[in-house]
């Protein structure tokens, strides 16, 4: 799976970005067709803004964004948000698959 994270309007340290990676990559476990995540951080005054966007192979593009006062806090929120969208697109594609399947 292919991870990229984008800094905007300002500079975060090195950890933060290995940070944003770790916990984007545990997401993984959750689906297995995940081909890619973008992580976009941003901060606006006091404000810090995370957007994930994960595509999901013959499947849907997942978005989650979140803002919070602390950037782990907006970080933690957007994985919340992105794992449950993920979890519900696996088990989607899981039901979908075995209707399909059933002879009529």
């Amino acid at each position: 799976m292919q991870t990229r994270v984008s800094i905007r309007h300002h500079d975060y340290p090195s950890r933060v970005r290995d940070e944003v990676v770790d916990k984007v990559q545990s997401l993984v476990k959750f689906h297995d067709r995940l081909t890619s995540i973008n992580a976009t951080l941003e901060r606006l005054n006091e404000e810090h803004r995370v957007e994930l966007v994960a595509n999901v192979a013959h499947g849907p593009t997942l978005v989650a964004d979140a803002r919070g006062e602390s950037f782990r806090g907006a970080l933690d929120d957007a994985v919340q948000k992105m794992t449950t969208s993920v979890k519900r697109a696996h088990d989607k594609h899981r039901t979908e698959r075995r209707r399909a399947g059933r002879a009529r």
